[in-house]
Formats: structure tokens, sequence, C-alpha cells
């Protein structure tokens, strides 16, 4: 399984315990609209259900599922971080010359407006 299809598991896992809880939120809240104080008892029992699946093996190994992201990152070569270095200067050298050729059109542009 790649992690793109890991990500749109969770995503549809995600997306299915929210519809799941808004589900037993609305009748939970109809229950109390028609019943009135007697629905107590149901939102007590509807609490024990949600109690005893989040501590199942199903909800453990749920769980599990979304902690794992893949096999652990691997240690990174030393010639990695020389490139790395090497880049990180050439982009400095970049910057200073785009500040110096901006600092040269600048001074160009109040040349031609004094003149």
């Amino acid at each position: 399984m790649t992690d793109r299809d890991k990500d749109e598991w969770i995503t549809g896992a995600f997306i299915g315990l929210g519809l799941a809880g808004l589900g037993l939120g609305g009748g939970l809240a109809a229950a109390s609209a028609t019943m009135g104080p007697p629905a107590i008892a149901v939102w007590g029992i509807a609490m024990a259900m949600v109690a005893v699946v989040v501590k199942s093996p199903v909800a453990s190994a749920f769980a599990k599922r979304l902690t794992e992201r893949g096999a652990p990152a691997a240690d990174v070569p030393d010639e990695v971080y020389g490139e790395l270095d090497e880049l990180r200067a050439r982009v400095l050298e970049l910057e200073e010359r785009q500040d110096f050729s901006e600092r040269m059109l600048t001074a160009k542009a109040r040349e031609t407006d004094q003149a």
C-alpha cells in the first residue's frame, strides 16, 4: 500500500467516523425530542455502546493502522549534505547578484530621471 493509498484510506475512515457520529447524535437528539426525560436512558445506553466499541480490539487495530505511517526514514548519506551545502552557497551567490542588479537598475533609473 502506497502512502497516497494510506492517506486516502485514513481520509475515508475519518469521514465515515464523522458521519457515524453525526448519525448517532441526530438519532439521540430525535429520541430526546420525542421521548423527553426517559431519553436519558437511551443516551446512557448509547454512550456505553460507544465506550465498548472504543475499547475493542477492532478500535485498537484501527488506531495502530492510523499511527503507522510506513517504513522508518533511512539515514541520509553525507554526499547529500555536501550537495545541499553547495546548493545553499549557489543560492546565496544568486541572491547577491540579484541585489546588485537591483541596485544598478535603481541607480540607472535615478540617473535618467535627473537628466
